[in-house]
C-alpha cells in the first residue's frame, strides 16, 4: 500500500475477526511509534502490549466504545471483540503531560496507519478507566495512562462520507459504518 492509500483507508474499527496478530507486528507498531517526532526529541512514551486472552478480558470493560452509536451496537460482542490492545503511556519522570500532547498525537497516529499497513483495524480510545487500568497492570503512579489503542482484524466496514451538517458517524441497514468528513476546501481558510 502507498501512504495515499493508508491515510485513507484508515477508519476506527469496532468488530474484530478472532485471528491473533503476531507479537512481531505489535513490536513493529510500537517501532512506527518511537520515531514519530517529539518535543525535543524527549522520548517520555511507553507502552503495554495486551495479547493474552484471560487479561484482554480483564481489560475489556475498562474501555468505552462508540458514543454516537446507539447502546446496543456500542459495544463490540463476544467473537468480535480486539485480540490485543496497546496502552499508551507517559513517563512523567521524562517529560511532563501538559508538554506531551503533541508526542502522543504522532506516536498513535503511527501506529493507527502501521496497523493498515498490516490490513489491522484499530479503535483509538481515550474514555477509559485510567485508575481501574493502573490496578490490573500495577502501573506507578509516575506513568499517566493516556490512551488504549484496541486491534484486531477487521470484521465491519467503515466509509468516509461528506460532511452534511453533522460529525455524528452512524450505520446503516448493511452494518458499514458511515463517518462524515468535512470537504478540503472547506478546512482551508485562506491562500496566500
Amino acid at each position: 500500500m502507498d501512504i495515499n492509500e493508508i491515510i485513507y483507508k484508515r477508519r476506527t474499527i469496532r468488530k474484530f475477526k478472532q485471528k491473533s496478530i503476531s507479537i512481531e507486528i505489535l513490536k513493529k507498531l510500537l517501532d512506527f511509534a518511537r520515531v514519530a517526532p517529539m518535543g525535543s526529541n524527549i522520548q517520555s512514551i511507553e507502552f503495554i502490549i495486551v495479547k493474552d486472552p484471560k487479561i484482554r478480558e480483564k481489560l475489556f470493560p475498562l474501555v468505552k466504545w462508540a458514543a454516537f452509536l446507539p447502546k446496543k451496537e456500542r459495544t463490540p460482542e463476544i467473537g468480535r471483540r480486539p485480540t490485543a490492545y496497546i496502552i499508551v503511556l507517559l513517563n512523567s519522570k521524562i517529560k511532563k503531560t501538559d508538554l506531551a500532547y503533541f508526542d502522543l498525537g504522532a506516536a498513535v497516529e503511527n501506529i493507527l496507519l502501521g496497523a493498515v499497513n498490516f490490513k489491522i483495524g484499530s479503535c483509538w480510545m481515550g474514555s477509559i478507566e485510567r485508575d481501574k487500568i493502573r490496578l490490573l497492570f500495577e502501573i506507578p503512579d509516575y506513568y499517566d495512562i493516556k490512551h488504549v489503542i484496541s486491534l484486531g482484524y477487521p470484521d465491519e466496514k467503515s466509509v468516509m462520507e461528506s460532511y452534511k451538517g453533522s460529525f455524528k458517524y452512524w450505520k446503516d441497514d448493511d452494518n458499514i459504518m458511515h463517518v462524515p468528513k468535512r470537504n478540503l476546501d472547506d478546512i482551508i481558510l485562506k491562500i496566500y
